[in-house]
């Protein structure tokens, strides 16, 4: 029988695997705008409880939220001026964090100036790099291609899970992610390699070789990269989960670090080779 935690994650899995599906499918542009954004506040939301631990730190994660809010809906909406929001919100964050700097001396100030440039780096992390989300979806066929890359990262996490747990002996980065090694990696790149070319023989035959032959490896190594990403902040604030919101999974940020990673090579792969 599944352990009781395998089992929790085993239906998070399913449950969300299938909500996240009638999204893409029957969504359209205002459901992936919904999922887009929900997936990024969330984060933002766990982001801002790790990262900020001055006193006012529940007024910061508050201003954090209303910038990432209002990224996600300008980059959805006005897709070819991401950069002019991106940079609108950052001057929008350093105006409100210079006006609350007399608060603070001495360490304090230094701590306060940290806390910016935390901020400014959540943004890009948990707000720009999903709006490659909606971008991939509105693509031309691009609701398949949003299937097969979530299938990719999704099948290439728990292949490097399981293979890793059955055959893994050497260890990947242990001073960042102990528990992660070569042959679990090399079992979600190949796992991702066989989604893709089930992809190709079902549903989506007019699928370029080119796209096949690179996809897999650099999505599925993005997605690992983004995987130590967290894992790297994680272990630097001393947190186990980002959150408890997804039984067996953590957080938002332990579910989809790798997602966000990949997203943007997946839409570079699509309008390059695709």
């Amino acid at each position: 029988m599944m352990s009781t935690e395998l089992e929790k994650r085993v239906k998070t899995g399913v449950l969300g695997g299938g909500a996240l599906l009638l999204l893409l499918v029957f969504g359209g542009w205002f459901g992936i705008f919904v999922l887009t954004t929900v997936i990024s506040l969330v984060m933002i939301h766990e982001y801002s409880l790790i990262v900020f631990r001055l006193a006012d730190h529940q007024e910061k994660r508050y201003a954090l939220l209303c910038a990432g809010w209002f990224s996600c809906f300008f980059m959805v909406v006005a897709p070819r001026v991401e950069f002019e929001i991106l940079l609108f919100c950052f001057i929008g964050l350093f105006i409100y964090f210079l006006l609350t700097a007399k608060r603070y001396l001495g360490d304090e100030l230094k701590a306060h100036f940290v806390e910016l440039t935390l901020s400014v780096f959540g943004l890009v992390y948990l707000s720009y790099l999903p709006s490659f989300l909606p971008k991939l979806h509105q693509s031309a066929n691009g609701v398949e291609w949003t299937i097969v890359f979530l299938l990719m990262v999704f099948g290439g996490d728990s292949a490097a899970y399981f293979g890793g747990l059955k055959y893994g002996k050497t260890k990947l980065y242990p001073e960042i992610s102990p528990k992660k090694t070569i042959e679990g990696a090399a079992a979600g790149i190949g796992a991702g390699y066989v989604v893709i070319l089930l992809a190709k023989l079902t549903f989506f035959r007019a699928m370029p070789w080119s796209v096949i032959l690179l996809a897999p490896l650099l999505v599925g190594t993005l997605a690992q990269v983004g995987d130590f990403c967290e894992s790297f902040l994680k272990r630097a604030y001393q947190v186990k989960d980002s959150g408890n919101l997804l039984p067996g999974h953590g957080g938002f940020m332990d579910r989809f670090d790798g997602v966000v990673f990949g997203l943007p090579v997946m839409y570079a792969c699509v309008h390059l080779f695709g």
